[in-house]
């Protein structure tokens, strides 16, 4: 029996989704006579109950075991993302500030965090170190 992964909390954020899937995928790495059909079973088995049941309406009128993992997962994901208006998420990362409290290095974390909705592009640098050293809020730079 394969080593176990806990069930795919139906109630997740988005962002944990992604991490599930992404370690699913990397258990999946550590098999070497993985086909797609026990790809796609082996994924159906580990999420538990509510997720299955969560996906088999996503598919219905389909059976999930005849659907491969990839499409599972896209479905999946396009269930748990929001749809994020880049605009806005380009707003709340221009208003970003670091707090007193807050270290340099959480604030950078909080600033690469928000770049990630933010579809910047190639300008993803330039606009991560404008807003550090607009948002740091140390009066010595």
């Amino acid at each position: 029996m394969p080593a176990e992964m806990e069930p795919l909390d139906v109630n997740s954020t988005a962002r944990d989704v992604e991490d599930y899937l992404e370690r699913f995928d990397i258990w999946c790495l550590t098999k070497s006579d993985m086909d797609d059909k026990k790809l796609t079973a082996y994924f159906l088995h580990f999420v538990g109950k509510e997720a299955y049941t969560l996906i088999k309406n996503l598919v219905y009128p389909e059976s999930p075991i005849d659907i491969s993992y990839n499409e599972l997962k896209k479905k999946v994901l396009q269930h748990f993302k929001p749809i994020n208006f880049v605009a806005a998420e380009r707003a709340r990362f221009n208003m970003l500030t670091r707090s007193h409290s807050q270290s340099v290095r959480d604030f950078v974390l909080q600033l690469q965090t928000q770049t990630a909705k933010c579809d910047y592009g190639a300008q993803l640098e330039d606009q991560l170190r404008d807003r550090l050293i607009t948002g740091i809020q140390l009066p010595e730079l």
